[in-house]
């Protein structure tokens, strides 16, 4: 008997998180010439600006990413003059993140694809079902949020 994975919560969450990554990484990279992890990046930066720049070791525990996977990311969109790295004022062996311009202009096309993507992927929803639809994932969140700050999920 095969299990009805479908009609399952966790199955469906990350079997449209899977495939709507990977239609946005194939437009990103068609378009922009960065990936999606590389969007993430820039768009965790750019949330952060205004605050203390990040270090690599702080993105990484943002973005859910090992601290080399971050760094070769760094390396690479430093090289192609999307990100600056700065040393710490009072510790040299730590690495300040900082966007640049034309960064944020390649994060606004990024969020223009996401917003054609979920046009696209929702085209079959009318807005109430929409605005629904982003309201319960928002509470689901929310109830796995306070899972978290509880300590984990009880057996």
């Amino acid at each position: 008997m095969k299990p009805a994975l479908a009609a399952r919560f966790g199955f469906l969450v990350n079997d449209v998180s899977r495939q709507y990554s990977q239609q946005f990484d194939r437009l990103a990279r068609e378009r922009l010439g960065l990936s999606q992890a590389q969007c993430r990046l820039l768009a965790a930066l750019a949330w952060h600006e205004g605050e203390e720049p990040l270090s690599q070791a702080e993105l990484a525990q943002k973005l859910g990413l090992t601290a080399m996977a971050v760094a070769t990311m760094c390396d690479r969109l430093a090289a192609a003059g999307w990100i600056e790295r700065r040393a710490h004022p009072e510790d040299r062996r730590v690495n300040r993140l900082h966007i640049k311009p034309s960064a944020r202009k390649a994060l606004e096309r990024a969020l223009a694809i996401g917003d054609e993507l979920t046009g696209r992927a929702l085209a079959g929803l009318g807005a109430a079902e929409r605005a629904q639809l982003l309201a319960l994932l928002a509470r689901a969140r929310e109830g796995l949020l306070a899972l978290d700050a509880a300590g984990g999920a009880q057996p």
